[in-house]
């Protein structure tokens, strides 16, 4: 029986020498592999190269798209640096990530508010201004309305104060000032006026590993090229459109198994001193109940 899900690896820049790397380890669990690496120019059928800023690799996954069969029942994207439990194939990760047909997986997401400073500390995360005053793109044409997208949030549990800056959100952002300056004036601005609503709803999420159901894949496509041509961060593009088009959407603590983020210098090397950069030692001493390791650099690991 010919397998049903898609295995999408996403390169955030161009490193070639991954692919084979990468092959080898998912070849034996997944029939339909396809790397998506920036500015690829050389001879494998499964590579499809896509042309974007890695700010905004959402754009990577629109034009990938456009190269593959829209048959699979469901699409399952992985960073090239966010390694699977070796234990999840084509055969099982529905049960791993408790996927209905109608269903999405993300690690997390949060409200334009939950978020706090971290959804606006740079410009090139931040949304308001790209939804006030973009000209670039006529989304209003492409996206889903902003009266219906906010229906959809509500129905979901979110009020429009999920989507509202206040000052804050804005100090909880300060150590990026000297980066994005126009954080002085936003803070200046909610001081003396208020809270300020952004004009569409938005959520911020770890997008490292993401699934999308087949039936939704064409619409997830859409979105995610017009968030890219507005320039909209990939970890809040991701988070709100699979919010604003699928119908169920599976957040890891609605799972038993978790995943491992190594944030930081001191996490990454306490786990490649732990397993010896090796690779195979990794793999047979896994833990049981992890979902992925984020990041695993495998250039820097004996495989």
């Amino acid at each position: 029986m010919p397998s049903k899900v898609c295995l999408l690896i996403i390169y955030n820049h161009r490193y070639d020498a991954n692919i084979e790397k990468l092959e080898k380890i998912y070849q034996s669990r997944f029939s339909n592999i396809y790397h998506i690496v920036p500015f690829y120019d050389g001879a494998e059928k499964n590579v499809i190269p896509v042309y974007e800023c890695s700010f905004r690799f959402e754009g990577y996954v629109a034009q990938a798209l456009k190269h593959i069969d829209y048959s699979y029942e469901h699409y399952f994207f992985v960073a090239d640096d966010a390694i699977l439990n070796p234990a999840i194939n084509e055969k099982n990760y529905r049960e791993w990530f408790s996927l209905a047909d109608n269903s999405a997986f993300i690690t997390f997401t949060r409200s334009l508010r939950q978020m706090k400073g971290w959804g606006i500390n740079r410009r090139f995360m931040d949304p308001f201004p790209k939804f006030e005053k973009y000209q670039g793109t006529l989304w209003k044409e492409e996206l889903m309305p902003a009266e219906e997208a906010f229906a959809v949030a509500k129905r979901q549990g979110y009020d429009r104060e999920e989507f509202a800056m206040d000052a804050s959100m804005v100090w909880d952002a300060r150590k990026k000032l000297k980066e994005y300056p126009r954080l002085i004036l936003m803070f200046l601005r909610t001081l003396i006026r208020g809270k300020k609503y952004c004009p569409y709803p938005i959520w911020g999420g770890y997008s490292d590993v993401f699934i999308v159901p087949g039936k939704d894949i064409e619409k997830v496509a859409h979105m995610l090229g017009v968030f890219a041509a507005m320039d909209i961060f990939v970890e809040e593009a991701i988070p709100t459109t699979l919010h604003l088009i699928c119908e169920e959407l599976i957040e890891e603590k609605d799972l038993e198994a978790k995943s491992k983020t190594l944030w930081g210098n001191p996490a990454r090397e306490e786990v490649e001193e732990k397993y010896e950069r090796d690779y195979r030692k990794l793999m047979n001493e896994w833990e049981t109940g992890c979902l992925f390791i984020h990041p695993i650099k495998l250039s820097r690991w004996k495989m």
